[in-house]
């Protein structure tokens, strides 16, 4: 059941703006048709790159089994990572033959060595899309540890996520100068990154920038963590 609402949740957003976009004036050179496809492929890459473990994360503090964590010799980061990633597995299993069938008429005519780099930068930009939008997510939990109300910032984090991120608006809709400032920041990395590879979108630079943001995201958890820790130790005590 958790699989499935998951998935349904991918494309719940993305059909909604579908057909509020589609009744509207296209802009940015974007027609009917490249709505449907751009959203319809958001619908399948969104659940594969998308990570809300901050909820987890606020959950396990406020109930208190974050204990489980500081007294056994297990990475709490670690854990969610793999937790997150046999979801996302299982996510992939299910949308495979969607994804195939997308693909196909999507990459159809053009030659297969086009298509074959394509799909090969378009699995990897999903793997880092993933790891940037978990590090991000594992950070903005870890600050439930001072916040007691930390709804709210689960909602804000979601709202800017997923219009930052492309998943209400394609970017074609953005003014140019902030597509040239959203380029050097994490959020077009996120979550559409590989739904803009599919669709010719891709520059190489694209790929320096993601690893840059995973791995200063890497670091502030590594610190922000030992200081959640360190608070939770102390009030605990």
């Amino acid at each position: 059941m958790r699989l499935f609402v998951t998935i349904l949740q991918g494309f719940i957003t993305p059909l909604f703006l579908l057909l509020v976009l589609s009744l509207a004036t296209p802009t940015g050179g974007t027609s009917v048709s490249g709505l449907i496809s751009y959203f319809l492929l958001v619908g399948l890459i969104y659940p594969l790159t998308r990570s809300r473990v901050n909820e987890f994360i606020e959950e396990q503090t406020t109930s208190g089994e974050i204990n489980n964590f500081l007294v056994k010799p297990i990475s709490f980061y670690k854990y969610l990572l793999v937790d997150d990633l046999s979801w996302k597995i299982l996510n992939l299993l299910t949308l495979a033959p969607f994804i195939f069938i997308a693909c196909i008429f999507l990459l159809w005519g053009n030659s297969p060595d086009y298509n074959l780099a394509i799909l090969g930068i378009s699995v990897v930009t999903t793997a880092i899309s993933f790891l940037v939008s978990f590090n991000f997510s594992y950070l903005v939990g870890l600050f439930s540890f001072w916040l007691d109300e930390f709804w709210a910032i689960n909602n804000v984090k979601l709202v800017t996520v997923t219009f930052l991120g492309g998943v209400v608006l394609p970017y074609s809709f953005f003014p140019d100068w902030s597509n040239q400032l959203l380029k050097y920041s994490p959020f077009p990395y996120m979550l559409t990154w590989p739904v803009r590879v599919l669709r010719g979108q891709f520059e190489p630079i694209e790929i320096i920038i993601s690893l840059f943001w995973y791995a200063v995201l890497g670091l502030s958890i590594k610190v922000l963590q030992k200081m959640a820790i360190s608070k939770y130790s102390h009030t605990a005590s």
